[in-house]
């Protein structure tokens, strides 16, 4: 059988803070615009530079605290980002109507009130006065709604991105937590059948290799609990751990199990996930050494192709009883699931039968490095 699994990607760091406000900057940029049109627009021919000078420092003046009113506007549509759609258009209109109010009436207070230029005074006739206001606000009152529609579209993006992010970090600790839990897994398997072994030579009153078995099992166990579930780690940690259980089962068949193993040095800190490689042993044994009275070669090797690595596990065993698994094992189905939590489609597990005996298992993923 030839089956490939993926992996799912591995926990997102956090997205950090953007250095610039997107706020400001938008603004910024409708006031800046705001002034260029507003200058054009009352552009006079033949009107004298220093008037010119003067009339653009007083609109100055006057784009700059509406400026100051948008970022209050902003303040307050952000504060009731909870309330009902209707509720929050009819209060971004309030404060566009508002805030045109405000900036025309400023407009008249500086040109004509604090710093009139010359002759130039506010229309005598109330009715002149009130349409001059009249068109004043009917167009700068578009700023103020422009404004408001950037608020609203630049909060539901952040409201897109924070959904967006919550998802994955909900994401990488519900792998995070799977990936504990398959891990965990491994150990009580694992002790199932040392402890069954172990049963087996105190019953045959073999002490000194069920003393050794003990022995290997300490050291298997203390090397596998110093880690941290969750945590990678290095080739050459991952090697030593199965040497330690290997040594458990040698104790149970002696010569029969030969171990060998070819990576190379500059794979050794190549970084793997913890006793990712023990179910893939520990199914050549069960199925391959257990199962004939011949040795059987365990060959280990690792190596490096195309930015990704390669670890295969495989014996050379011809069993004596000819039934093969017709569907992975706990061990087999565990490494493929570790790998899906960690990976997703970046990592792979292809395992069958070797022609002219034995089997495979190979575990590929994303070559990382300590």
């Amino acid at each position: 059988m030839d089956t490939r699994y993926g992996q799912t990607g591995a926990p997102v760091a956090a997205a950090k803070r953007p250095l610039i406000d997107r706020y400001q900057v938008a603004n910024l940029v409708l006031w800046v615009i705001t002034y260029i049109l507003i200058s054009v627009r009352s552009l006079g021919m033949g009107t004298p530079l220093p008037k010119l000078i003067g009339l653009g420092l007083r609109r100055a003046i006057v784009c700059t605290a509406a400026f100051g009113v948008c970022i209050l506007i902003k303040h307050l549509l952000l504060r009731t980002r909870s309330w009902p759609r209707g509720r929050r258009l009819a209060l971004a209109a309030s404060l566009s109507v508002a805030g045109g109010a405000f900036y025309t009436g400023l407009n008249q207070l500086v040109f004509y009130v604090l710093f009139p230029i010359g002759t130039e005074e506010p229309p005598h006739s109330h009715w002149e006065f009130a349409f001059d206001l009249a068109m004043n606000f009917s167009v700068l009152v578009w700023s103020f709604i422009v404004w408001c529609a950037v608020v609203f579209a630049l909060s539901y993006d952040e409201e897109v991105r924070e959904q967006s992010m919550r998802l994955v970090q909900a994401q990488a600790l519900a792998a995070e937590s799977q990936n504990q839990m398959l891990r965990y897994q491994i150990n009580p398997h694992f002790l199932f059948n040392t402890l069954n072994a172990l049963s087996s030579l105190i019953l045959q009153k073999d002490f000194v290799r069920a003393e050794r078995m003990v022995l290997s099992l300490s050291n298997f166990l203390r090397a596998s609990l110093e880690k941290t579930p969750g945590d990678k780690i290095t080739l050459a940690d991952e090697l030593t751990a199965q040497r330690q259980y290997l040594a458990i089962e040698q104790e149970r068949f002696g010569d029969r199990l030969r171990l060998s193993e070819a990576a190379p040095a500059d794979l050794r800190d190549a970084l793997l996930p913890g006793l990712i490689l023990q179910p893939l042993i520990e199914n050549a044994v069960k199925y391959g050494v257990a199962r004939t009275t011949r040795p059987v070669a365990v060959e280990i090797t690792a190596q490096a192709l195309n930015g990704r690595l390669r670890i295969t596990v495989q014996d050379d065993a011809v069993p004596d009883i000819v039934k093969a698994p017709t569907t992975l094992g706990v061990g087999l189905a565990n490494v493929r699931r570790r790998l899906e939590v960690l990976y997703g489609e970046a990592g792979a597990l292809t395992c069958g039968p070797r022609p002219g005996g034995g089997f495979a298992a190979t575990v590929e993923l994303p070559l990382e490095r300590r």
